[in-house]
């Protein structure tokens, strides 16, 4: 059975009251889920200040700060900017990676852009019941996962990591914005059951061989 929903770390922050019916502004509350929907964007739930939850809202719905950068006036090229890649299943997986806790994130946008921010958490679709159809791109070699990141001018932002640069102070030197890397990722599916079989035929595989060696002096081990 597909999993769709998701527990996220909660993240105190503001919804647009655009998309809850309230007008201009923002209204204060906390993200506390997230929905995969296939070739859908990622959809997030939140918990306002007066009591009302609001299901299913794409990532463009939210801002952490009330003085954010609104990107686009239209909300299709806003959504655009915020995630390039719509889901690739309806079952999900949330990990909160120590090793990015909090690293600076450079985001290449849609529209050319570099904006930097913070990393929060990991979003990864997958392929969860072989009694489905596998419709989506999760078991894909090219399928991405969505990064989620806090962004400085306000926004948040969940995009795959081909698309990030990263700072860790400890050992990157972040490469020239000018002059990205072609890098091609090896993608070739690999097994550990080599097609040679005289090792898995030997009886020694089994660790039950019983049969006795010959020393060569007509006695045996």
């Amino acid at each position: 059975m597909a999993q769709l929903n998701a527990n996220i770390p909660y993240i105190q922050c503001y919804i647009r009251n655009k998309y809850i019916g309230l007008g201009e502004g923002v209204t204060e509350g906390y993200i506390f889920g997230v929905k995969s929907m296939l070739n859908r964007p990622l959809l997030f739930h939140f918990q306002s200040n007066f009591g009302a939850i609001f299901w299913m809202q794409p990532i463009s719905a939210f801002v952490h700060s009330p003085e954010y950068d609104i990107l686009s006036e239209d909300e299709q090229t806003r959504l655009s900017l915020l995630q390039t890649w719509d889901c690739q299943s309806n079952s999900i997986a949330v990990t909160s990676f120590a090793f990015l806790q909090y690293k600076t994130v450079d985001v290449h946008c849609r529209d050319g852009a570099w904006r930097k921010g913070k990393y929060l958490f990991t979003i990864d679709d997958y392929f969860s019941d072989l009694n489905d159809l596998n419709l989506g791109y999760a078991n894909d070699p090219d399928s991405k996962c969505y990064q989620f990141i806090q962004m400085e001018d306000g926004n948040f932002m969940v995009h795959p990591n081909n698309l990030l640069r990263w700072h860790n102070p400890d050992f990157i030197v972040p490469y020239d914005k000018e002059n990205i890397p072609k890098l091609s990722v090896y993608a070739e599916e690999l097994t550990s059951e080599d097609i040679d079989r005289t090792y898995g035929n030997s009886p020694y595989y089994f660790y039950n061989d019983t049969r006795a060696k010959s020393t060569g002096d007509g006695t045996k081990d």
